[in-house]
């Protein structure tokens, strides 16, 4: 064989690896949705969404917003989320939907925690002669991981705890737990 053909037959099999190694069937699923990788190693989307939902939905159906006698929407700032994880996780995949959904129900209204955000607002309030207001209520949370495991099979739960306080004490609580087992 001469030079020319082995280059040829060398690059035809790279491009043939190359094809193999790309061949990846990905596909579009919801996001969180049915079809969704479900892993004990890890809290995921289907996770993040079934606890700012259900914690949001406890806490609207609770009255407990509506009791204060304040106007609405009433001005709430996310405080800290403590994560007692084995795992770094971005707490925001979580409180991001969570506030998404109370601004979205016409009852809470966000205060940015972006601080440039918050110099313009006291700078355009100062030109205007006013003052600004501050967040009436603040939002906490704490997400813990229980473990377990036996001969076949190891489970986590996920406990998503969060608190609504208003002048220094809490006016509401709630708790969302995720169960997931998978075998050894």
């Amino acid at each position: 064989m001469n030079k020319r053909t082995i280059a040829t037959i060398i690059t035809g099999l790279c491009a043939l690896m190359l094809a193999g190694c790309a061949s990846e069937k990905a596909r579009y699923i919801e996001s969180g949705g049915a079809r969704s990788v479900i892993t004990t190693k890890q809290i995921n989307m289907a996770d993040w969404n079934r606890a700012s939902a259900a914690l949001v939905n406890k806490l609207l159906s609770s009255g407990k917003l509506e009791s204060l006698g304040l106007q609405m929407p009433i001005k709430a700032q996310l405080s800290t989320i403590i994560n007692r994880t084995t795992k770094i996780v971005d707490t925001s995949l979580l409180t991001e939907q969570v506030l998404i959904a109370l601004n979205d129900s016409n009852k809470v209204e966000a205060v940015s925690d972006d601080e440039t955000t918050q110099q313009l607002a006291q700078e355009q309030a100062k030109l205007e002669g006013k003052t600004l207001s501050l967040p009436q209520l603040t939002i906490t949370g704490r997400i813990n991981e229980v473990r377990d495991s036996d001969e076949d099979t190891k489970e986590v739960t996920y406990v998503f705890s969060m608190q609504v306080n208003y002048q220094g004490r809490s006016i509401w609580r709630g708790q969302e737990q995720i169960a997931k087992q998978a075998d050894k």
